[in-house]
């Protein structure tokens, strides 16, 4: 009750708020550049940016042969984009951000807690990864999809198609649903159930949203009231491939119903080979602490 106590009103003007967590990504200011460029309404976005960086003495990520590299500092993407075009954006607080020091990230999942907390009251509750492209109008057909769901309370996710498809082509094409889980056979991941990458189930384009089995992390659209019932768990650190079976279960339990989006609105950069991950970070840190690290 405390925790409600302290959260603000939510508003209805139409507002939304974007959740992105970028660990040591290129992609990052692309990602919010584009996301106000392609917005229908980029006045009524806000974004909530976690941004996970090195600031000295950094390594590069995994090269061929398992080497690993010294590289320059973690460009700030925050401040590229409000020293540059996003300036009128930022000096109006609708861009918010938490800067975290590469060695104390605690993944994905815990950097959407930290991203939740930067929510004011916004209307509407998106969250994208950091390496997103977008279609024109991507917030305002989020929103409306939404609202065609059939269900009182309804969350929009799936897994993107890739960063080169053309969004705004595929405007009235079926997008993809995520529906095929599976036990993982890695000895890494110890048979933990993952979900695999989306396919089209559908033959035609549908109007209506369908319902889901699971949320995915990199596309999710709700009404900003499910951080009341459903508040990100700040107590669960380098958690990755099981943040989006927490999500769907909470969420599951709670009385949502899950949908795929009946459109594609933004793409995903999938494959970011020999760029730096966060678990990587954990590996050297332990490493020093003389941890046995299993991976």
């Amino acid at each position: 009750r405390e925790y409600l106590s302290r959260m603000p009103p939510r508003r209805d003007d139409g507002s939304i708020f974007l959740s992105l967590a970028t660990y040591r990504d290129e992609n990052c200011l692309n990602t919010i550049k584009w996301a106000y460029e392609k917005a229908k309404n980029p006045e009524k976005l806000f974004v909530g940016l976690v941004q996970q960086n090195c600031h000295k003495d950094c390594m590069s990520g995994i090269l061929e042969g398992g080497k690993v590299e010294p590289v320059e500092p973690d460009p700030d993407c925050y401040k590229e984009f409000c020293e540059g075009q996003g300036k009128e954006f930022c000096e109006r607080g609708q861009v918010r951000v938490l800067n975290i020091d590469e060695p104390e990230s605690l993944g994905p999942y815990a950097a959407r807690y930290f991203a939740s907390k930067m929510w004011f009251g916004e209307q509407w509750f998106m969250q994208t990864d950091a390496h997103m492209t977008f279609a024109q109008d991507w917030d305002a057909v989020s929103v409306e999809m939404l609202q065609k769901c059939p269900s009182k309370k309804p969350v929009i996710s799936h897994y993107p198609p890739a960063h080169t498809a053309d969004l705004d082509a595929m405007a009235n094409e079926p997008a993809t649903r995520l529906c095929g889980p599976i036990f993982a056979t890695s000895d890494l991941e110890s048979q933990i159930i993952r979900l695999e990458g989306a396919g089209k189930w559908d033959k035609t384009h549908l109007d209506i949203p369908r319902f889901a089995p699971f949320t995915a992390a990199g596309y999710f659209v709700a009404h900003s009231d499910f951080l009341r019932e459903v508040p990100f768990d700040p107590f669960l650190p380098w958690i990755f491939m099981g943040e989006e079976i927490i999500m769907s279960t909470r969420l599951w339990t709670h009385g949502y119903d899950i949908f795929s989006p009946s459109r594609s609105v933004v793409g995903h950069i999938y494959v970011r080979r020999h760029k730096p991950k966060f678990w990587e970070s954990v590996r050297r840190c332990l490493y020093v602490l003389d941890f046995v690290v299993p991976f």
